[in-house]
């Protein structure tokens, strides 16, 4: 299985900033899917020096990951934890979010060495938060990117943190402040993510006079390949802002910006705690609980339940594998137990290596084609 070069993971990981992982809708939100990565990410230690002062540090780097959605504020939903995770010097506090030039490297000792960086440090800020603080110093285009994803991270620690609000009003200021283009999709993803910032502090007038105010050009991204389906996913996604908008939701994740399968998991959350399965703690809303008896969710309740019955079906039946390994005494014979152990454990293990194959090719093809981009 190839591996992705630290350069090239650099080279995707800012290409995905600016693109704000491009659109898209219908979103993905089952909140209580991310809370441990599937087996398909894959990380693998790499000895580090930081740039600054030499010091060596060992860091788990990014082998292969798979995305297939995202929430409203932009934070993929997959296989593993998001934002990524960036090496940072665990004595000065650097945080190595791309790779610097002699030049840069001045100014950040200068910065890394401030009162305010080392304050930041003291309260614990969010590595992306101060990636976010040295792109600002370089006047590098990512940095609303690396702010936006500080949220993430402030939102998965402690969604009721005085630091979430205090990002998203930062984020959403800094953007607004911004040159506005409507055939960027830089510009326009930018915007889109401030509105729903908006929304999710309660500015809900600011929000939707900044959504209405985004225009996208016929011509947007001209030239990219995908320009096409980015233009109808953001001018989707816009629509779809407008519901929680209207309602004053400020959930992190609106049932009616998730795709049909997540909204339907959404609806069972208190028949997937009931089956052991993980399911959202929070009780449906009104509107939540209208919404699940819709005509629109019926397939994809009915798709769910059968789903979540074939798999208590498979555990029990894999349990049952696995049990009499484990009892001769089923067995009658010690030797046949153990060959039946290791039958089910081949298994789990042949179908753990398919999926962590098919991610791996995943990430080389998106490798290849941004490679081609470029």
């Amino acid at each position: 299985m190839k591996l992705i070069s630290a350069d090239r993971k650099r080279r995707l990981a800012s290409k995905a900033r600016r693109l704000g992982w491009v659109a898209m809708v219908p979103i993905a939100g089952a909140i209580g899917l991310l809370a441990a990565p599937a087996p398909s990410s894959m990380y693998f230690p790499e000895q580090r020096t930081c740039p600054i002062g030499g010091e060596k540090f060992e860091f788990m780097g990014l082998m292969s990951i798979s995305t297939w959605g995202a929430l409203p504020d932009g934070m993929p939903i997959g296989s593993g934890y998001f934002p990524t995770d960036l090496p940072q010097c665990p004595r000065n506090g650097l945080v190595m979010y791309r790779d610097f030039n002699a030049d840069e490297l001045k100014k950040l000792k200068v910065v890394i060495e401030s009162r305010e960086y080392r304050k930041l440090r003291d309260k614990g800020s969010p590595k992306h938060y101060l990636a976010f603080q040295l792109a600002k110093a370089l006047g590098d285009e990512d940095a609303p990117w690396l702010l936006l994803s500080a949220t993430w991270q402030a939102k998965n620690e402690n969604p009721k943190d005085a630091r979430v609000n205090a990002y998203n009003e930062e984020f959403a200021s800094l953007v607004q402040a911004l040159p506005i283009s409507a055939t960027s999709f830089n510009s326009i993803a930018l915007r889109a993510r401030a509105a729903n910032a908006l929304r999710e502090i309660g500015h809900f007038s600011e929000a939707d006079n900044l959504r209405r105010s985004i225009v996208i050009a016929p011509d947007a991204g001209s030239g990219e390949s995908d320009a096409d389906e980015n233009r109808k996913g953001w001018a989707e996604f816009l629509v779809l802002l407008a519901g929680p908008i209207a309602r004053q939701d400020r959930s992190r994740s609106p049932i009616d910006m998730m795709s049909e399968r997540s909204a339907a998991f959404r609806c069972l959350s208190e028949e997937l705690a009931t089956t052991g399965m993980q399911g959202s703690s929070e009780p449906l809303s009104p509107f939540e609980r209208d919404y699940c008896a819709s005509p629109k969710l019926t397939d994809a309740i009915a798709e769910v339940r059968r789903n979540i019955r074939q798999s208590s079906e498979d555990v029990k039946e894999y349990d049952g594998v696995v049990g009499n390994a484990y009892n001769p005494g089923t067995t009658n014979d010690l030797e046949a137990a153990e060959k039946a152990m290791n039958a089910a454990m081949n298994e789990a293990r042949a179908e753990e290596v398919a999926r962590v194959e098919a991610a791996a090719r995943n990430v080389m093809e998106a490798a290849d084609r941004a490679a081609k981009a470029q």
